[in-house]
This record gives structure tokens, C-alpha cells and sequence, in this order.
């Protein structure tokens, strides 16, 4: 909740109050990424994200170097998701007065190590004082050779699909905020670290968001950072559709079951509800499912998950092992 407005009716007070028509605009407010430019000049992608201490990301356990490394990562999980590929970037800092430069090289060193391993180049940004650190990223990509791969193309009959496995950084984030509470060491619990690691070190899914623009097969993408049931929601809402999950399709990593039940957590909460972890959420459409599975098995080794149809109808509904169904629309990360 934001100034007692949800995220939600604040962007669509937003989106109600802006221009939505401009020379050169071909997506605006409503996906991960506007897209501007000509078929001539070539279309460009931008998503813009912001990062507060203590709400996004807590120093206590986030070493200033993965930081850096994440504070870029979720913006290029942005582009990943319309199939571009990112080239600039713009970087604005609120830096409390009490951070020492020790701190700020180390972070810098994490934005510098993630630029470099994808090609981007930072352009500017800003930097002013202020009471609590804030970190603002915005990207600039290019759109992929193959289309653009916006939210609103899912048709019923459509097969969603995940790009891997769910739940494990929420199982992170509870398994730090459990070892910060109790004073203990995380590093006492090897057998969670890749856990740990997926909270800490979130991978964009460029390269697989590429190939997938490419392909040919896919209606409609996103990136999962506020959880499973509210971005297929999001789907849904701007394709004018509903959908199905089923829970004993969705994937995790096997360490999700153990840490759940140490946690005293249901497992299923944290792949449906849980966020950040940054997998690519798609639909394919029907009968082009082999073809891609091995196409981005082929080309990638990355195997991809059938976890779902679209359907009629609106809202995501979750249908668990025993049968039983329940609406799960928006349950994710709110802000």
C-alpha cells in the first residue's frame, strides 16, 4: 500500500491522467517495458525501477557488491521479458550523509561486474543526499529481431508456461529475516544457500526472453517479480482473458520443500505468492508447444514448464493436487 492507495489503482490514476497517444509511441503504461521509435529507426524499450533500504533490500544481509549486482538485474529482468536486448543504462543514488565510500565502491563494483557481462554501457543519472538510500535504475534496450512480446496477446487455448523454478527467494528473503531475528548466522544453513543465492544474485533471463521473441510460438510474456498469481493476473487483465494454474505442475528447487517446513510456511504460498524470482512467465499458443520446448532445449539447454491454459473468463485460478480450485487473482508481493 502506497499513501493508502493500492499499487494497482495507483497506476490506473496514473494511466487515467496520462497521454496515452504520442508521435512514435507504441507502448506506454500497462507492460514491463515502453517501446517507442519507427520501424526505420528501430524500436526502443525502457523500464525504470526503484529500490528503497530496508523495503527492497536490507544491508544487514545484502553484501554491497550483489546488491549492485541486483539493483541492474531487476531492471534487465524488464527487458528479458519483451524479448529485447538491453544496451544503456541511467543510474539516480539518495545516499544518506552516514554511508561511507568503502560501501559505495563496492556496490559500484557490482553494477560495473553486471554491466559488463551484458553489454551495457552507463550514460548518467543523478545523485542527491537524503535520509535513506534509494536506488533508481533505468534501462534502455533494444527491441529483438524477432517482435516484441507484450502482455496483451494471450488467447484462450494458450499454454502458460514457466521459465524455471518458484518460490526460492521468497525461501531466501524468510530464511535471512528468521537468521536476522534470531541473531544466527544464515551460512549455517549450507543446504539452503541456493536459496539464499536466489534472493541475494537473481539471474535476468536475457538470453531465454531472445529466443523466445524469435520463436515465433509466444502470445504474451512477462517477468515474475511480484509472484506468480499476480503476474499471470496482469496477463490476464490486459489480454482480457482468465486462467488455470495447476500446482502439481509448477516447479521448485528440492531444497523448497525442507526450508518451507523449517520456515512454517506452506511451500505452495511461496511459489504462487512469493516474488522476485525473476523467471520469465509466457503463453504459447496451442500446438507449438513441442516445437518450442525443443527449440530452447536445443539452442539454450534450458528446459521450460507447462504449468497452465488460458481461459474465457477473467481472474487466475489455482487448481491444487486434491481437485480443489481457488481464486488466487493479485495474491502476490503488493507494494
Amino acid at each position: 500500500m502506497m499513501a493508502g492507495v493500492s499499487e494497482r489503482a495507483l497506476i490506473r490514476l496514473i494511466r487515467g491522467a496520462s497521454v496515452s497517444v504520442a508521435p512514435e509511441l507504441i507502448q506506454g503504461i500497462g507492460d514491463d517495458c515502453a517501446v517507442f521509435g519507427t520501424t526505420d529507426a528501430g524500436q526502443w524499450l525502457i523500464t525504470t525501477d526503484t529500490l528503497v533500504d530496508l523495503i527492497h533490500f536490507d544491508r544487514h544481509w545484502h553484501s554491497p557488491e550483489l546488491l549492485g549486482r541486483k539493483s541492474i538485474a531487476v531492471n534487465l529482468s524488464d527487458i528479458a521479458a519483451m524479448g529485447g536486448v538491453p544496451r544503456f543504462v541511467l543510474l539516480s543514488l539518495c545516499l544518506p550523509v552516514s554511508l561511507g565510500s568503502e560501501w559505495l565502491q563496492r556496490w559500484l563494483s557490482g553494477v560495473s561486474a553486471i554491466l559488463a557481462e551484458q553489454g551495457c554501457v552507463l550514460i548518467g543519472g543523478d545523485t542527491v543526499h537524503g535520509r535513506e538510500l534509494v536506488i533508481s535504475v533505468t534501462v534502455i534496450g533494444k527491441a529483438g529481431e524477432g517482435k516484441i512480446l507484450y502482455r496483451t496477446g494471450a488467447r484462450p487455448g494458450d499454454i502458460v508456461y514457466i521459465s524455471g523454478p518458484l518460490g526460492s527467494a521468497a525461501a531466501g528473503l524468510a530464511l535471512f529475516q528468521r537468521a536476522k531475528e534470531e541473531g544466527t548466522d544464515p551460512g549455517q544453513w549450507p543446504q539452503w544457500q541456493d536459496l539464499l543465492d536466489a534472493h541475494l544474485d537473481p539471474a535476468p533471463q536475457l538470453e531465454l526472453g531472445q529466443q523466445l521473441g524469435l520463436s515465433g510460438c509466444v502470445s504474451a510474456m512477462q517477468d515474475i517479480s511480484d509472484g506468480l498469481a499476480t503476474d499471470l493476473a496482469h496477463i490476464c487483465l490486459e489480454s482480457g482473458t482468465g486462467s488455470i494454474l495447476y500446482a502439481a505442475r509448477l516447479p521448485a528447487l528440492p531444497s523448497l520443500d525442507s526450508a518451507a517446513t523449517f520456515l512454517a510456511q506452506e511451500k505452495l504460498d511461496l511459489m504462487v505468492k512469493g516474488g522476485e524470482d525473476y523467471q520469465l512467465l509466457f503463453t504459447v499458443r496451442p500446438g507449438r508447444e513441442k516445437e518450442l520446448e525443443a527449440r530452447i532445449l536445443t539452442t539454450l539447454h534450458h528446459q521450460i514448464y507447462p504449468v497452465g491454459i488460458i481461459t474465457e473468463g477473467q481472474g487466475v485460478i489455482l487448481e491444487k493436487n486434491d481437485g480443489t480450485r481457488c481464486d488466487i487473482t493479485f495474491q502476490g508481493y503488493e507494494h
